[in-house]
């Protein structure tokens, strides 16, 4: 499915919204994540580091502390117990030349929105002042990047913005091919949601993802990040 452009909020999902969210507030830390990557073609494989929570070794979750409950080390956004949580998306204006540069992106969206057991929405919106989460591009990073991701908390340590910036061109000059975007898009969207990197070559969070689909260990992650490890939900193929 690709996002269609329209004056309303849209969300990027097939399941019935159940609306939901937490209230805004004061920024407290801001924290970054990256995909960095090499100057190849759409087929390579990234390299990356993070500043975030450290790489976890392979197991059925890589988030849960000794209890099995999630360490609180790992950020994550205020959700309902009973409802999901709504992140609007923005996506700024598309490179020149790439009117379907966010394709790739929405593609992403789908694939974290169609896990269930995550009480966590994205929702696409055309306004700035109302987004979550926004989406944006820079040509290319200094350093041997593809993706960021920045977070803010409020005064409770909660999420409360995120920002993804996404590079037109690997460092080369090389233009990112729409497949390689995907495969930084869907691993940035694990950082969006709170999800550290995993040291498993299967899974997206790995810092050299090569996967276009969620492994199991991504989705049993990210619901037990959220307290739902137990949801008898799969992901969509």
């Amino acid at each position: 499915m690709r996002l269609r452009e329209r004056p309303i909020e849209e969300r990027i999902s097939r399941r019935v919204p159940r609306r939901h969210r937490g209230a805004r507030g004061a920024v407290s830390a801001t924290v970054v994540g990256w995909l960095a990557v090499t100057a190849m073609p759409s087929a390579a494989h990234a390299q990356a580091d993070y500043s975030g929570p450290g790489v976890v070794p392979p197991s059925k979750a890589y988030v849960g502390g000794p209890d099995g409950h999630p360490e609180r080390a790992f950020p994550r956004w205020r959700t309902d117990a009973n409802e999901d949580r709504s992140l609007r998306v923005y996506f700024t204006n598309p490179p020149p030349g790439r009117p379907g540069f966010w394709n790739e992106v929405a593609r992403a969206i789908e694939a974290w929105n169609g896990i269930g057991g995550v009480p966590i929405v994205f929702y696409r919106t055309v306004h700035p002042t109302a987004a979550d989460v926004e989406f944006r591009w820079i040509r290319r990073f200094e350093a041997h990047q593809a993706g960021t991701t920045d977070w803010k908390t409020d005064g409770d340590g909660w999420l409360s913005w995120a920002v993804v910036t996404l590079a037109t061109e690997h460092e080369d000059g090389m233009p990112m091919s729409d497949e390689f975007l995907g495969l930084v898009a869907i691993h940035e969207l694990g950082h969006v949601i709170g999800l550290p990197h995993s040291d498993d070559p299967g899974d997206v969070m790995h810092p050299g993802n090569r996967n276009f689909s969620l492994s199991d260990r991504d989705i049993q992650s990210a619901r037990q990040l959220y307290g739902r490890p137990s949801s008898p939900q799969t992901s969509e193929p």
